[in-house]
């Protein structure tokens, strides 16, 4: 499974026990002394191709790791401070925005530091307790749902909006919009709250591991959720959000067949014209990098359940597989807010204005009046601009500012 779950090597040990014996005692007695001498011994008869592999999968961790990590808090919080700005609690889009931009931060903090702490200091702070065993791997799951689903959010309010305009104020309102929020973290808990007597910390031959505590547990987990877990986290979002997309761009299309016919200007139709297609590959690009960031880890998963009497060699082919996936799925909450900046011309223009405002106040600091006048301005400016918008309503925007 994504962080928790066992290895096949492992259902011996379960099958020699019953659930009234198996020990979450922690911590456990253990002898670094002899574990030393172990590891000494095992470095000896170690395979080359084995070790390479090993290595190969644990400075992808600690190199990659700490970029995505940066990059991405940064750039969610980036996120929040725009949506800050524009007032996000008064307006539906900006308010998914703004939440996916939290559960994003969530997920890395919970998943990507887990498995960076655990390569680089070699300490792995899922095994530090019963309870954090029990959290870290509800929340893992947990977090990176709800940010596919959060995401399907942002694609319906703009669906509706562009296909219902004159009905969506009606439909897409806050209260409604933090109803379906709310609904969302329930139904995913939910999903997910097997994780707290499902799994813990089991100790075998000194070594603790969090994992299934029983090969009831283990089997449900390994055969049965790996499904659930990839039609939530992958499948049943993507199939969504490419769906009402096609709705969008059929919109997005006739708009422009109308536009041909009631618009003579060929200079302003051609404008229109370049405007529907950076749309429309905004919309595509960021449907189909959620499915290639995701798809590959539930697939993964799914055919690990499988995997039985695997050697050295091809279980180290699968561990650098599974770190592969595993980070390609972290970059899907790592780059939305630059993926919005480098299809969507003037949600970076509007980005760069609020920075060279924000400059502007704090050198005017000495006039009050001014710098509140500034600010004031850069909420204007923004107010008007939508993040991830689709609506038609932009063209004239768009006609008016040349772009």
């Amino acid at each position: 499974m994504a962080g928790g779950g066992i290895n096949a090597d492992n259902i011996s040990f379960f099958e020699t026990m019953t659930e009234t014996n198996i020990s979450t005692t922690w911590p456990p007695v253990s002898n670094s002394s002899t574990n030393l001498t172990e590891l000494e011994s095992s470095q000896m008869d170690s395979d080359p191709y084995v070790d390479l592999m090993t290595d190969v999968s644990k400075y992808l961790w600690i190199v990659l790791s700490p970029i995505l990590f940066v990059v991405g808090v940064t750039g969610n919080l980036l996120t929040i401070g725009v949506l800050k700005k524009i007032k996000f609690h008064k307006k539906p889009p900006y308010f998914f925005l703004f939440v996916l931009a939290l559960s994003d931060i969530l997920v890395l903090c919970v998943g990507l530091s887990r498995y960076w702490i655990r390569e680089t200091f070699l300490v792995d702070v899922r095994t530090l307790s019963n309870f954090g065993c029990k959290v870290n791997l509800f929340f893992i799951y947990w977090s990176m749902q709800f940010s596919s689903w959060i995401l399907v959010c942002v694609v319906l309010e703009r669906c509706i909006k562009t296909n219902f305009p004159l009905r969506y104020p009606r439909l897409v309102t806050m209260p409604r919009c933090i109803m379906l929020v709310l609904f969302l973290t329930v139904f995913l808990s939910g999903v997910d709250l097997h994780y707290f007597w499902t799994n813990g910390l089991i100790s075998e031959d000194s070594e603790i591991d969090c994992t299934s505590l029983t090969v009831g547990y283990f089997n449900f987990e390994e055969f049965i959720f790996t499904y659930v877990d990839f039609c939530v986290l992958s499948a049943i979002p993507f199939l969504l959000m490419i769906g009402m997309n096609m709705f969008i761009i059929r919109v997005i299309r006739r708009s422009r067949e109308f536009r041909k016919s009631t618009v003579r200007n060929k200079s302003t139709n051609k404008k229109l014209k370049k405007f529907d297609v950076k749309l429309t590959r905004m919309l595509v690009s960021t449907s189909v990098y959620f499915l290639l960031a995701t798809l590959p880890i539930s697939i993964y998963f799914i055919v690990d359940s499988y995997q039985t009497d695997l050697d050295n060699r091809d279980s180290a082919k699968m561990d650098v597989l599974w770190t592969v996936s595993y980070l390609v799925q972290f970059s899907n909450y790592t780059i939305n807010f630059f993926l919005y900046n480098l299809t969507n011309k003037r949600f970076r223009a509007k980005f760069i204005e609020m920075i060279k405002c924000e400059s502007a106040v704090k050198k005017r600091k000495s006039s009050q009046n001014e710098s509140v006048y500034s600010v004031q301005t850069a909420e204007t400016s923004l107010g008007t601009e939508t993040s991830f918008g689709t609506e038609t309503s932009r063209v004239s925007e768009e006609m008016s500012s040349g772009e």
